[in-house]
């Protein structure tokens, strides 16, 4: 099932063709008689949207981020306020961070969960509905802190609320731990049989090599994606990231594989998992105030970069004298994970494998990167 689809359009939606306002990710798969000869991917998002915003005060364009962007809109809508804070000069106090935090970290659960009911284990799909509950507290509690310089003066009332939310998402996760946690079979994380004999199959083929991991925590990559920002070609380049040319993946693997460039299909798998089992502690620590991923801020004027669930969002702005913007530019995970020449396509091209095989194995693949837009996959014989 197609998550993002799903939960912009409320009902099933693999497989289905591009949504004109959001676009969508089609996958062509070339097969010539044993082997996957090509992958092409093209990605129809409109990337060019972020026009929309020049020339108009920061108000108006924060008030769109939740309506541009359904699927992950509480991370777009950070992401938005912390460039604008950084680029007029407006501190985030650590009280704000740590409300904010929160609420990127419950959103991008929220979507991890999902991911996980529905295409890996659907029994435990009535489990959707607390988690729900649960992010909708949150947002309750920490929607105060969705505004430009949002120092209130409650602020200090705020941490005892945090503690309550750590104590509720344990009790909302604890039903999807596994009864055995030191050696946790696919069975015992609650995956279906269906999808075990799956997994099973497409862990038979020798899968090409991933791109390498986005980390724009080292300067080096942000210095370099920055300045492919103030490029002529800037635009195109927002469309299909790169680092220094060559493509790069994000999201849960690479958040946890930093050195590691493996290919194995279980070990994404359980990569989403321990993201969302070890959840209660990743709260606690924001709680502590320690660092929760990778939301610090870059130390570039105008730019945020924060972690959601399918990996790391950039934005960057700059602003005239009057707090108008005169530059707005997005790097969204989907472009990382779907560049034409990404994970997807080095992990498929050239691989060998029966005619019957190519669509579960590449709709597999597909649903680990999880495009936060519809998509389609199309077989062809060369």
């Amino acid at each position: 099932m197609n998550i993002a689809a799903e939960l912009a359009a409320g009902n099933k939606a693999q497989n289905t063709g591009a949504n004109p306002l959001t676009g969508g990710v089609r996958v062509t798969v070339c097969y010539n008689r044993d082997h996957i000869k090509a992958v092409e991917i093209n990605n129809t998002r409109p990337f060019a949207v972020t026009r929309l915003f020049r020339e108009k005060p920061v108000d108006w364009v924060l008030a769109m981020m939740p309506s541009l962007f359904y699927i992950c809109g509480m991370g777009q809508l950070i992401a938005a306020l912390r460039a604008v804070e950084s680029a007029a000069g407006i501190t985030e106090t650590s009280v704000i961070k740590q409300a904010r935090d929160t609420l990127l970290f419950a959103e991008s659960l929220r979507e991890q969960v999902f991911s996980w009911v529905t295409n890996w284990a659907p029994q435990h799909k009535s489990r959707m509905s607390h988690v729900v509950d649960w992010f909708n507290q949150c947002r309750k509690q920490l929607d105060w802190s969705l505004t430009l310089a949002s120092a209130t003066s409650g602020e200090a009332g705020r941490r005892p609320a945090l503690e309550q939310l750590a104590r509720r998402l344990e009790d909302v996760v604890k039903p999807l731990l596994p009864a055995n946690r030191e050696s946790a079979s696919l069975a015992t994380m609650g995956v279906s049989a269906e999808v075990c004999q799956l997994l099973k199959a497409c862990g038979e083929y020798p899968l090409g090599l991933a791109a390498k991991t986005l980390n724009l925590t080292e300067s080096q990559q942000l210095m370099t994606v920055l300045a492919a920002l103030n490029t002529a070609e800037a635009e195109q380049f927002c469309h299909q990231p790169t680092i220094s040319g060559v493509p790069a993946e994000t999201g849960s693997w690479a958040r946890q594989n930093i050195e590691a460039r493996g290919f194995l299909i279980e070990s994404r798998l359980r990569s989403l998992y321990r993201e969302i089992t070890t959840a209660p502690m990743r709260l606690r620590s924001i709680i502590r105030q320690q660092q929760f991923s990778h939301t610090e801020g870059t130390g570039v004027r105008g730019c945020s970069v924060v972690e959601t669930a399918r990996g790391t969002l950039l934005h960057k702005v700059a602003l005239d004298k009057r707090n108008q913007v005169t530059k707005y530019q997005i790097i969204a995970p989907t472009e990382w994970n779907f560049h034409p020449q990404g994970s997807l396509k080095t992990m498929l091209e050239g691989l060998y494998l029966p005619w019957e095989q190519v669509t579960p194995v590449a709709e597999t693949l597909i649903k680990l990167l999880d495009p936060c837009v519809s998509w389609q996959l199309e077989l062809v014989h060369a």
